[in-house]
């Protein structure tokens, strides 16, 4: 309770003391200044160290995450009412089903949580998902997917399937779907493109990727400039891709691999990518929109120099919730 009543009044606070305080312990990394709030606001994050990390240990992490995200809310309120439900899709595979009191468009959004595959759930992204269905006026389905390393690769992508075609049984077009997630969330939506892709079924007509996890080979020079001290670590990053991976033939799967992504369609969905500065993954984020932009597919890339991974969930935050307004806006456009 103190520490929720501590960010409240945090929130709340003057950019000018943000600024002020900034002065005294500004970080510049590539030309570009992190966000003087985001700044501050990174010392109030503990950030544990995975590598030691045992199965019983992952559940313990699990449920502390759970239960801080269910008691403090730092994602901004949604604009509108919106309404939402479980649904059981068969074999206790859960999506959640969020309905905006205002409908803008018939189109529906298959959202997919962040977490590095290991954490999250749809209670952890439930006010995000709440936020980002008021703001765009459309109905999303939030999946609740197995997590590793219990449930290794391919599992998620198998659940993720099972959703995108339980969402064509309830006469959903394709076209009409639109695919988004955070991190981890953001890979597998791009993997279910690439599985789709490959299985030559019908491709949904859009995709929102932020801040993906991309590669597994984890060889970028923003591991070395971005690994320790911005919330998602280098060391833990690749603590999540060795125990997401089931065996060394999914290096070679663009499943696992976006970057092995081979695209030999003209439907391939409208691409929309979204980076931040002070995040391990921003530099393979960048590779992939280059590679989807040399097969000449529809891609924007948006990137917010001064903000970290995970600034969506983290949009109380005044230049987080700029940044997030700003996607969604540029996401409406290709919806």
């Amino acid at each position: 309770m103190p520490k929720k009543i501590f960010l409240n009044i945090f929130f709340l606070l003057p950019d000018f003391l943000f600024r002020l305080i900034g002065q005294f312990s500004k970080i510049v990394i590539r030309g570009h200044a992190l966000d003087d709030q985001t700044n501050i606001f990174l010392k109030f994050i503990p950030i544990k160290t995975l590598k030691d990390s045992n199965e019983e240990s992952i559940k313990s992490i699990r449920k502390s995450f759970e239960k801080s995200s269910g008691l403090i809310n730092i994602a901004a309120k949604p604009t509108s009412k919106v309404s939402f439900k479980d649904i059981d899709i068969g074999n206790g595979l859960i999506i959640r089903k969020y309905s905006p009191s205002i409908l803008k468009s018939t189109k529906s959004i298959l959202y997919f949580h962040g977490g590095g595959y290991i954490f999250g759930s749809i209670n952890t992204h439930h006010n995000i998902v709440m936020y980002y269905a008021s703001f765009l006026g459309v109905e999303i389905y939030s999946l609740d997917y197995s997590l590793s390393p219990e449930n290794k690769f391919p599992i998620a992508l198998d659940d993720a399937c099972k959703a995108y075609n339980w969402m064509l049984d309830k006469n959903i077009n394709s076209n009409e779907i639109s695919l988004c997630g955070d991190s981890a969330g953001a890979h597998l939506a791009a993997s279910l493109t690439n599985k789709l892709l490959k299985d030559s079924k019908d491709l949904p007509g859009s995709q929102l990727l932020i801040y993906p996890m991309v590669s597994p080979s984890c060889d970028f020079k923003s591991f070395d400039d971005f690994g320790n001290g911005f919330y998602l670590t280098a060391s833990n990053m690749k603590w999540m891709w060795k125990k997401f991976k089931n065996k060394n033939d999914d290096f070679e799967n663009p499943c696992f691999d976006l970057l092995k992504t081979d695209i030999n369609s003209n439907n391939f969905p409208k691409t929309l990518i979204v980076t931040a500065g002070f995040d391990v993954l921003c530099d393979e984020a960048e590779k992939y929109a280059y590679l989807l932009h040399q097969k000449s597919i529809n891609i924007r890339q948006l990137h917010y120099p001064s903000l970290i991974h995970g600034f969506a969930s983290m949009s109380r935050l005044r230049k987080a919730k700029l940044a997030v307004d700003h996607f969604l806006d540029e996401y409406e456009k290709i919806l």
